[in-house]
């Protein structure tokens, strides 16, 4: 309860420097992207002015490989307007994130108070498998029954949409 308290009790300050510091990693993480496209973007130009024409293609990956320099895609740039307001719906997604996980340790507190009264997952987890191997031995034991049941040349004619009688005439 007291870590409930001291967590209720952080102050706007400290979610606004989480927010900051998700920011500047985010942004960190996007400039590291675009200079990653730009030394591909360089690699593309120098296959696209240098093809190799001379040589036939080994595969489709090949043949990708080879010609998707050749794709362009024109995008442009966000504005201000457009920066503004993913900033704004970034705010308010990190902060809808940190009260549910708020919540959610909260909650995970309350359920580790009371679970020590419980069943261990342990236990659930091994009634579970002892149900399913039950389980698997009544299919495994029903289809072998269904299986002798069957006759399994009949069942590839079916299946192959061929005509019965000539394909399984008994020799003499």
């Amino acid at each position: 309860q007291s870590r409930m308290r001291a967590h209720s009790g952080q102050s706007s300050s400290s979610q606004e420097l989480m927010i900051r510091g998700r920011r500047q990693f985010m942004l960190m993480k996007s400039i590291e992207a675009r200079r990653r496209l730009m030394v591909y973007e360089i690699l593309d130009r120098q296959k696209a002015c240098n093809p190799d024409m001379k040589t036939e293609f080994n595969s489709f990956d090949d043949a990708f490989e080879r010609l998707s320099v050749f794709q362009t895609f024109d995008t442009k740039l966000p504005n201000e307007k457009d920066v503004g307001k993913f900033d704004k719906e970034l705010d308010a997604s990190t902060k809808d994130i940190l009260k549910k996980m708020s919540q959610i340790e909260s909650t995970l507190e309350s359920h580790q108070q009371g679970a020590e009264d419980k069943t261990t997952y342990e236990e659930i987890v091994t009634l579970e498998r002892l149900a399913c191997q039950h389980s698997l031995s009544e299919l495994k034991q029903l289809r072998e029954e269904r299986g002798k049941q069957l006759k399994p040349e009949r069942l590839l004619c079916l299946v192959h949409g061929l005509d019965e009688s000539q394909i399984l005439q008994q020799e003499p």
